[in-house]
């Protein structure tokens, strides 16, 4: 009788115990010249706001620069359609440095993309669709 109660037990505790939802989900920086400052971080999920609208991105973060590549581990998430944006804050200013043009002045970068886009890249041009764990490379560019 004991050893029954147990092995229920046992199934109950780790049969039907509750799994962390979601695919570990990182990106591996690249090309980074200067090692100060900030990236800045921008998940995105939708096209709404993709790229620069941070109150419209899933998540947002801010990581100190600490070498000319990094990997950042951006947390667990549900299959699905993910685009990435970054910029590199040298200044510290809290935002990307634009010439009077709109010419970013600061490095930035986003997923799929590995070449300076012709203004903004669309969501569409730079998501991915997340199924498993995955490390997604970002390649910054200057212009």
């Amino acid at each position: 009788m004991k050893s029954l109660i147990l092995f229920t037990s046992l199934v109950l505790l780790f049969g039907f115990s509750e799994k962390p939802d979601g695919h570990q989900l990182s990106i591996k920086v690249e090309g980074i010249k200067e090692q100060k400052g900030n990236l800045g971080i921008l998940l995105f999920n939708s096209k709404d706001g993709f790229p620069e609208t941070g109150e419209k991105a899933l998540k947002g973060y801010s990581v100190k620069v600490e070498g000319t590549s990094m990997v950042i581990d951006l947390g667990k998430f549900p299959k699905g359609e993910y685009a990435i944006t970054l910029m590199q804050d040298i200044n510290m200013n809290g935002m990307m440095d634009k010439s009077m043009i709109g010419i970013p002045k600061e490095p930035f970068g986003f997923t799929v993309l590995q070449d300076i886009p012709f203004g903004a890249p669309s969501f569409d041009e730079t998501s991915f669709l997340l199924t498993k764990n995955a490390i997604e490379l970002i390649k910054l560019m200057e212009i």
